[in-house]
């Protein structure tokens, strides 16, 4: 029995053994680093890797207590964790740095029965790598770069990250950016060859760098000069993209004030001759199959030496500036103006088909008096002209049109010499023309055509106006717009004038000897004709003549007449008055006349200039002016006329707004004379006044307007049994004229229509008619241009497409019940 329990006893101390053995082989092979202590805080094991991180043998810790062969982690969290895990039998985990052997560990400890486990490993290059990624991220955040990464792997490349400075170039948040793509910052209307290339770049898989034009939150643009690189992970393939925007406006706007300083003289801001001879060289240029024609003048100012020798330089640069001015106000937008040095100026013109009058006007420019230190002083110029016509060589422009200007100068200064043979041509042409004008004054070419005028209340013609027309014999009827200019510049307007007063004088006293009524004959007068002395006397000697009444003669002037002489105008518009004669003024709103003087003008009547009733049913703006001039001659208690009136929309609205006179097509075209009569008797004979069928005020109408005529027919059925009365309209200037003719107070639109959008035409809406509601209707939402417009106060209620028949009708119900009552209350309140 000994014997068995000795061999049993032997054979569990060898399996002891062999586990111990096991277990220390296991503890020499682990990574991690391990120390054993007892109860008594003694060390007794360490592992291979301990040895390796600590830097001490095994021999010099296993036998120590641990306090002892540790000291320096005495009062530090290794001493705090160690306790805790003893005293209460708990594990711990924890990183600490450990200062003697400037060493970063992660470690575990593992109470037992026999004292503390402790594992422990060396995390100093994790610790390292985080301290450098912190840096890197402070260096990204501080960087006054914007940085932007998105995730190459996930759809449309979603932002998953942006910096500070991203945030303050953009004005876009963190939150705001965050999952959408980038080119978000290309604006409403991105640059499709713009879109094309980044793909492009992006398909490549490598870095680029490139320059755009991008928008902040606020809709500001700003230049950023990008690069974008591709990141890689450990298979090589790209998991991210990082974008480097870098906001270069301010370089871009200092480089396009240096470029601009390059091409412009300092003194008067002009284009130098360093731009004119490059701008000369690129129009010299032809395109294949078109020779461009190019015109230059080259203007030296007469006598200026003399100006500089007796006020000084700075007034003679006070001069130069004044000219500069008046010579840009000259030309058109497509013409060059350049200063090359002293008192020398060129003008390119890439256009020269009217070069005679942009000469003349020119030379009138320099012309007018310079008002200096209260100070009256005059000066002209001498005006060289080359013509290039696609042959030759454009650098010999410049000197050619010199040696022409010295030309002029030698023909007596303040006036213009050809170089150009072809441009000879024209002014022989201007010659011919001026000798045909001529012509047509002795032998009586002209007619005169009239165009009726009528009270838009009544319909009844309440006068007429004198159109003149030039019959000649080989090229046939010649626009006015051709010879009236040259006439008042070469004077012969005088006679025309003449000759149009006294023939419409007798053709309206003709008029008046048949029967057809007593009524006012309009007659447009020149500036040259107004400002002549005896001009009023000779008014008066015409009427005499013909035996037309004063009453019977309005004459028409435009503001421009009141720009010279003010003062002398007024005294000469009263005089007419005084006699009986009747003063228009032509074209209003579109002169330069300061409106301070519209209180003083004697005259009867004001007539609004076609330009802006072309579009008065559809453009706030036109609508604007035209409903402050009537409300502004009503005040003045001024007769207002429109001409231009060439649809019944045009004068319903006009009505509308008490327009009290009407002109245009719509009514009736100039005709001559004859036609004029039985134009007349025919008038004369029907009834002026028609009973027009009106609709039952008290039922609210609703205009619906959409291109699809389905959609009509739908919206038409849903809510015609409601008892409303529904206008119809396929496009936006249907509904324009339909608005300008009918009392609407519900306007329901779509919002995809050809012409324009349904918001910007609500929004049109809004300004012509404020008292009329609106639904926009939509298959799609566009949440930012719909919020805009009902923020605006364009869009009253928003429904979407397809609507809900019940719904419908309960929100037009609605809307129309608000709109009726805002009709009423604006009503009550005048």
């Amino acid at each position: 029995m000994s014997n068995a329990l000795e061999l049993q006893l032997a054979s569990c101390q060898e399996q002891c053994k062999r586990l111990e053995a096991r277990l220390n082989r296991l503890l020499e092979s682990i990574t991690d680093g391990f120390i054993k202590v007892d109860k008594e805080w003694c060390i007794t094991n360490v592992n291979p890797a301990a040895e390796r991180i600590i830097g001490s043998p095994r021999e010099a810790l296993v036998g120590q207590l641990l306090w002892d062969a540790f000291p320096d982690v005495k009062g530090t969290r290794f001493e705090t964790e160690y306790r805790r895990a003893f005293d209460e039998s708990v594990p711990a985990s924890f990183e600490a740095y450990y200062a003697k052997l400037d060493l970063w560990v992660k470690v575990s400890v593992h109470p037992n029965e026999e004292g503390l486990a402790i594992y422990f490993q060396d995390i100093g290059q994790r610790k390292k790598a985080d301290v450098k990624l912190r840096i890197l991220e402070r260096g990204i955040e501080s960087s006054v770069n914007g940085v932007v990464i998105a995730d190459a792997r996930a759809p449309d490349l979603p932002i998953v990250y942006v910096n500070a400075a991203f945030e303050r170039i953009t004005g876009y948040s963190r939150d705001e950016v965050m999952g959408r793509n980038c080119r978000f910052l290309q604006g409403d209307q991105p640059d499709p060859a713009l879109g094309q290339r980044i793909r492009r770049e992006l398909d490549a898989q490598r870095d680029f760098h490139m320059t755009l034009c991008n928008y902040r939150k606020d809709g500001s643009p700003f230049w950023n000069d990008l690069h974008i690189s591709p990141v890689r992970d450990d298979t090589q393939q790209i998991s991210h993209y990082i974008g480097i925007l870098n906001d270069i406006s301010a370089e871009r706007e200092y480089e396009s004030r240096l470029a601009y300083h390059a091409d412009h003289d300092v003194l008067t801001g002009l284009a130098n001759r360093h731009y004119l001879e490059r701008r000369l060289r690129q129009s010299c240029t032809p395109s294949p199959g078109q020779p461009q024609r190019i015109a230059l003048l080259y203007l030296d100012l007469d006598d200026f030496q003399s100006i500089n020798d007796s006020l000084g330089h700075e007034q003679g640069d006070r001069i130069l500036i004044e000219v500069a001015a008046r010579l840009v106000q000259q030309v058109r937008r497509s013409d060059t103006v350049a200063r090359i040095g002293g008192d020398a100026f060129i003008v390119m013109l890439p256009e020269p088909d009217d070069i005679i009058a942009i000469v003349e006007r020119l030379l009138t420019a320099v012309a007018r008096p310079y008002l200096i230190d209260q100070r009256e002083l005059h000066l002209t110029a001498s005006i060289g002209i080359a013509l290039h016509d696609g042959s030759g060589a454009p650098d010999q422009l410049i000197q050619q049109a010199d040696l022409a200007m010295y030309q002029a100068k030698r023909r007596g200064r303040n006036t213009y010499y050809w170089f150009s043979r072809e441009l000879d041509d024209r002014v022989s042409h201007r010659v011919a023309l001026r000798s045909a004008l001529q012509r047509a004054i002795d032998e009586g070419q002209f007619e005169l055509h009239y165009q009726p005028q009528f009270h838009g209340a009544s319909s009844r013609v309440v006068g007429y106006e004198a159109l003149i027309r030039w019959h000649h014999p080989e090229r046939g009827f010649i626009p006015p717009g051709e010879f009236i200019g040259l006439a008042e510049e070469t004077g012969q307007i005088v006679a025309i004038n003449d000759w149009v007063v006294r023939t419409a004088c007798q053709d309206n006293r003709r008029l008046m000897d048949m029967g057809l009524g007593q009524l006012p004959m309009a007659v447009n007068l020149s500036p040259t004709q107004f400002h002549r002395s005896g001009f009023v006397e000779a008014v008066l000697a015409m009427l005499e003549e013909t035996g037309l009444p004063a009453a019977l003669l309005e004459l028409e002037l435009t503001e421009n007449i009141l720009m010279d002489s003010t003062d002398k105008a007024i005294e000469t518009l009263s005089a007419l008055r005084q006699h009986g004669i009747g003063v228009v003024i032509d074209d209003f709103g579109t002169g330069f006349s300061s409106l301070s003087y519209l209180k003083h003008l004697p005259i009867d009547k004001i007539k609004i200039d076609r330009s802006f009733i072309k579009d008065v049913i559809s453009d706030h703006r036109d609508a604007a002016i035209v409903q402050g001039i009537i409300a502004m001659a009503n005040r003045l208690q001024l007769k207002v006329i429109a001409e231009g009136v060439e649809t019944q929309a045009h004068h319903a609205y006009l009505s509308r707004l008490w327009c009290d006179l009407f002109q245009g097509f719509y009514f009736a075209r100039p005709m001559p004379f004859d036609d004029l009569v039985a134009f007349m008797r025919e008038h004369n004979a029907r009834a002026h006044e028609t009973d027009l069928a009106q609709p039952d005020a008290s039922t609210p109408t609703i205009l619906l307007v959409d291109d699809e005529i389905n959609v009509l027919r739908a919206l038409t059925r849903t809510l015609r049994r409601e008892g409303y009365r529904i206008l119809t309209a396929s496009s936006a200037q249907q509904a324009f004229e339909l608005l300008a003719t009918e009392e609407v107070a519900l306007v329901i639109s779509d919002q995809r229509m050809p012409e324009m959008n349904g918001t910007e035409f609500l929004k049109r809406i809004k300004a012509l008619y404020p008292r009329t509601l609106q639904i926009l209707l939509s298959g799609y939402t566009d949440l930012k241009t719909v919020t805009e417009a009902i923020n605006e106060g364009a869009v009253y209620k928003f429904l979407t497409k397809p609507w809900d028949d019940d719904e419908l009708r309960l929100i037009v119900h609605q809307t129309v019940r608000e709109a009726v009552s805002l009709h009423d209350d604006t009503g009550r309140g005048g």
